[in-house]
């Protein structure tokens, strides 16, 4: 897909991985609206920033992803702002907290924001995608590290926040995988590590270490670009199977009709 002069969304754009992707995309594509959970007048020197890189329209949309509501509100506000999206880039997350955590939607805060809420955006815009759209869902190699709860799965019994963290990226490969012969119109799906990347989320969780957050950017423009089925996994570039959890085709179903019913 090419992306010069193209309408991206792109969420979790204000640190991290986001912001370096919002810088470089700023630079290529027609309209790119990014997504963070700040205020506007908090991102303003961003927001000016990503203005200035290059012809790119730049709209912002402030929602924290915690609150279905606000995951609502924000996609009436892109389908305001545009019908023909070409990209939608689902990098929004947080880190697994120290506690377990509930959300006011009753649902554990790291599978919400990092998974619950990437599925519900993206339900509400596929509606105002191109035929041939592409959706690139980021999530981590971590993935590998856990299996889904799907009996528990805001982890009421059992909590822990590097479990929380896996589990949220273990969905989000997972619900991927399933999606990918669902959307309509030839809109594709691919699921990506982008890598072991040096952010603050990374150092809560892990410690220090990681590459910059150029290189994560470049991942996530290269997923865009990939001529790949939909479906595909990428870890930091190279096509690779997802973990045999995330292809269990039991597990996706199960996944699926869970999800359906925690966001309705």
């Amino acid at each position: 897909m090419e992306i010069q002069g193209r309408t991206v969304v792109l969420t979790g754009a204000t640190s991290g991985i986001g912001a370096a992707a919002a810088r470089r995309l700023a630079q290529e594509v027609g309209l790119l609206i990014v997504q963070g959970p700040e205020s506007e007048a908090d991102v303003s020197d961003l927001l000016r920033e990503l203005r200035a890189a290059g012809s790119a329209r730049v709209e912002y949309v402030s929602a924290d992803f915690a609150s279905f509501a606000e995951v609502r509100r924000a996609a009436r506000y892109v389908l305001r702002t545009t019908d023909r999206i070409d990209v939608l880039i689902n990098n929004a997350g947080v880190a697994g907290s120290r506690s377990r955590q509930l959300t006011a939607d009753g649902n554990e805060r790291t599978l919400q924001v990092n998974y619950l809420a990437l599925v519900l955006w993206s339900d509400l815009l596929v509606p105002g995608m191109r035929d041939g759209a592409r959706i690139v869902n980021v999530s981590s190699t971590t993935h590998r590290m856990t299996s889904l709860a799907l009996d528990d799965i805001s982890l009421a019994h059992g909590y822990d926040p590097v479990r929380a963290y896996a589990q949220s990226k273990l969905a989000i490969v997972t619900y991927s995988t399933w999606l990918a012969g669902r959307l309509p119109r030839g809109i594709s799906v691919v699921a990506i590590s982008p890598g072991v990347i040096s952010t603050a989320l990374l150092h809560s969780m892990f410690g220090g270490g990681g590459a910059p957050v150029a290189h994560g950017a470049e991942r996530i423009r290269e997923a865009v670009l990939a001529d790949v089925p939909s479906g595909t996994y990428i870890d930091d570039g190279d096509v690779v199977a997802a973990s045999d959890d995330a292809l269990d085709e039991t597990a996706q179903d199960r996944l699926a009709e869970l999800t359906r019913r925690l966001t309705a």
